[in-house]
């Protein structure tokens, strides 16, 4: 019966996903863009702007010419540097009450992915006044947010182009999903520039997240030519460009392509979902405050594995994509290869390969979770099994 449910559901999930009305950010490129972007501000008439970042970046510098360019357009600016990692109602509160106080009439958001959803959030929770409960699900608001420009510095959640935005429920600690065509910026900046100094753990961290959405948007049951065609390409640049960014922070060329590859697998699941390594690394955050790309990075390989035949010919279209064998190859070895491929490059760049913290008592809880958000909202290509999810999360439980 529970199947029959997930299958109803996944059905009206892909269609709602198909279906719901979005717009297309503009979008500037290269370094320097994040400038060219706060330029754009004053043509569009702005007066004021909050700046949405987090308390690291508010002091770093990396602000600085952001708001000498908008101090030269005479745009006043506030600055909200609250937002902490996977964020809360509160920021989110504490964000637009200060957005209001100062009379802001758009939001600029400098960060990875907890600043984006919480800056998107903001903007929109300032025309949809109420409970931030109420946003969770589908399409829930009825106003525009604000005008929300967004640059982001990691190439990883994709959440500059995305319609949905993960808050965390401060008293239950679940992660709350909204997802809300009204919540994709306006206007993008993906400058290689800003991304030089994010350190290498985090380099790695949220580029496994970009390579994540791709293969799970490629292998969604919603994907279509459009979106297989931005997730190939992420995934390309990824396989091409990671591990270079990750060996050397200062090479433009791969920064600049992990932005791309970022955007373009963050457009790729706004329009599909993603599966069971997102239901997975969700309750990692929750439970194990793990870092979501580092969450979805310790389960992605073993997750593609326990699908099992179903998705080989997708993931052997995968393989040869990235130069790993031909299309003579047995389909079951090509996939075979893409998953190891996986795990050599999570290795390359030592990520950790368990949560801290994860006790067996937790695992019954992940497990139920991880399996229920899957069924409700991602049309993953397969529906696993308790005992195989199980297996999944025991393998993360640290060694005896």
């Amino acid at each position: 019966m529970k199947l029959f449910y997930y299958k109803i559901r996944a059905f009206v999930v892909t269609w709602l996903l198909r279906l719901l009305p979005r717009n297309a950010p503009v979008v500037y490129m290269g370094p320097g863009s994040a400038l060219v972007l706060a330029e754009q501000v004053s043509v569009l008439g702005l007066r004021k702007v909050l700046i949405v970042t987090d308390n690291f970046l508010g002091s770093s510098g990396i602000l600085d010419g952001i708001k000498q360019q908008l101090d030269n357009d005479g745009v006043a600016y506030a600055i909200f540097d609250g937002v902490l990692p996977d964020p809360a109602f509160d920021q989110v509160q504490a964000g637009e009450a200060l957005l209001r106080t100062e009379r802001c009439d758009a939001v600029v958001a400098v960060g990875g992915g907890s600043v984006l959803d919480a800056a998107k959030l903001i903007a929109l929770l300032h025309n949809n006044p109420g409970d931030l409960q109420f946003f969770d699900g589908i399409q829930k608001s009825k106003n525009p947010g604000l005008p929300l420009f967004a640059i982001p510095t990691t190439a990883g959640t994709g959440s500059e182009i995305t319609l949905a935005s993960v808050i965390t429920d401060p008293v239950t600690h679940r992660k709350v999903p909204v997802v809300d065509s009204k919540l994709i910026p306006g206007y993008v900046a993906l400058d290689a520039d800003i991304m030089k100094g994010m350190p290498p753990g985090i380099t790695a961290a949220t580029g496994m997240d970009a390579l994540t959405h791709a293969v799970e948007s490629y292998l969604s049951k919603a994907s279509n030519a459009s979106t297989e065609l931005q997730a190939k390409a992420a995934i390309r640049l990824i396989f091409q460009h990671l591990t270079r960014a990750w060996h050397d922070g200062n090479d433009l060329k791969a920064r600049d392509a992990m932005a791309v590859a970022s955007f373009y697998a963050g457009s790729a699941f706004g329009r599909t979902s993603v599966g069971y390594v997102h239901g997975v690394a969700h309750q990692l955050g929750r439970v194990c405050h793990t870092p979501h790309g580092n969450a979805n990075a310790m389960v992605l390989p073993e997750v593609l594995a326990a699908y099992g035949n179903c998705i080989h010919p997708r993931l052997a279209d995968l393989a040869v994509l990235v130069g790993l064998g031909t299309e003579t190859d047995p389909p079951s070895s090509l996939a075979q290869k893409f998953i190891q491929a996986i795990v050599d490059m999570r290795a390359e760049m030592e990520l950790p390969l368990k949560p801290k913290g994860l006790q067996a008592s937790d695992v019954p809880g992940i497990v139920e979770d991880a399996l229920a958000e899957a069924g409700d909202l991602y049309p993953v290509p397969r529906y696993m099994s308790e005992a195989e999810i199980t297996a999944i999360v025991r393998g993360l439980l640290p060694a005896n």
